[in-house]
């Protein structure tokens, strides 16, 4: 308990210390919601909407109820990649992500079957709704949902609509997987940072590299042991909604689990990163008490930590954690103490941390240990 006691000081401190570095930041941030909202004022009096579009976020929630987020934006600041894109064109499409234009304080509505729910965005054009799920068998899986905007207050409301997936873990699921996605499915190169700002910019959805093998681990885990299981997957990421489109379509084009994806909003309340992700899994944990989980992550930043905090708050619930060893044969002696250590501390806790290079690695684990069926293959390099 002591150990776990002094991990979580540790988070702290960082949490303390981002909090510090975010303080400008937020000086900012509030100078520019006063000018937005100037803004919004002046349009609300003067102005008129343009064509608009509902981005709803892929949702999850239980056979009582689910959770549907998204955000209402004018249309003419979506773009969505292509396959044919070039350098500069996703270079212009990943620019007008961030240059978007929403629609606070408009009224939308979600539906599930026969059942609703409405409110209105906030500042930033986000929306969050709770909506009664149907509380039966046949209502599990993959949920269509719906929502629609009901009004806005500025003239030249055209009403809008956008399909919504919804994920209701069934039965059938004896595992949760909840996985980060830079440097962990997607190759983002964190550690550099100015070839992480480069491949960003200048990269698609459809020329972005996953790490090998991670389809193959990914969809093991989501069928278990029996092969048979319909295990959720989560992706949960640091990354801003704005990059949501983009996420979505890599994950499709490269063969992942289809999965909820739990990112952050990069305004004025938005918490530190490491609060974000740490949020993340606890209330995923917290709203599936019945699943053991497996989480994944990189040896980037602190996914090791938050993760073995999450085992020391669960004792016995994290079957595994999987972190992909960016450091590899070239990692200095106090980056192999530092995984000795937590994996030390991992078992303590009832889990298993697995430092890996290869996906091949973790899925190997994960068949030994009865939360896989396939037989992995040779490690590629």
């Amino acid at each position: 308990m002591s150990e776990a006691l002094e991990e979580m000081k540790g988070t702290r401190a960082d949490r303390r210390r981002q909090r510090l570095r975010a303080a400008s930041v937020r000086f900012f941030a509030r100078l520019e919601l006063v000018i937005d909202r100037v803004v919004w004022g002046l349009r609300q009096r003067f102005g008129r909407l343009g064509p608009l579009s509902i981005v709803a976020f892929r949702g999850f929630g239980t056979t009582a109820h689910v959770t549907v987020r998204g955000r209402v934006l004018e249309a003419t600041a979506l773009e969505r990649s292509l396959p044919a894109d070039s350098a500069f064109m996703s270079f212009r499409r990943m620019l007008r992500r961030f240059s978007s234009r929403e629609l606070p304080e408009a009224s939308v509505r979600a539906r599930l079957g026969a059942n609703s729910a409405s409110g209105n965005t906030d500042d930033e054009g986000y929306f969050e709704l709770s909506v009664v799920a149907a509380d039966s068998d046949d209502a599990v899986g993959w949920r269509s949902g719906e929502v629609e905007v009901l009004a806005a207050k500025v003239r030249g409301l055209v009403p809008v609509r956008a399909p919504v997936e919804l994920l209701i873990p069934g039965s059938d699921a004896r595992l949760g997987i909840i996985s980060d996605i830079d440097d962990t499915v997607l190759q983002t190169h964190v550690t550099r940072k100015l070839k992480m700002i480069w491949v960003t910019l200048w990269g698609s959805a459809f020329t972005r590299m996953p790490f090998v093998g991670t389809s193959d681990l990914y969809h093991a885990l989501a069928s278990g042991a029996s092969g048979k299981e319909s295990n959720p997957v989560f992706y949960v990421s640091k990354s801003p909604w704005n990059l949501y489109d983009f996420l979505i379509d890599f994950l499709d084009h490269n063969g992942l689990p289809r999965g909820p994806l739990l990112l952050r909003d990069i305004g004025l309340r938005e918490a530190p990163p490491v609060d974000h992700k740490s949020a993340a899994v606890r209330g995923l944990l917290e709203l599936y008490p019945e699943l053991p989980f497996v989480l994944i992550g990189d040896s980037g930043e602190r996914d090791p930590e938050i993760y073995l905090e999450t085992a020391a708050r669960h004792p016995g619930r994290i079957r595994a954690i999987y972190i992909r060893d960016l450091d590899g044969e070239n990692g200095t002696d106090a980056a192999r103490e530092r995984a000795r250590t937590l994996c030390e501390r991992a078992r303590a806790y009832g889990s298993q941390m697995l430092w890996i290079e290869h996906a091949s690695q973790a899925l190997a684990h994960a068949a030994a240990h009865g939360l896989a069926a396939v037989v992995p293959r040779e490690p590629l390099s």
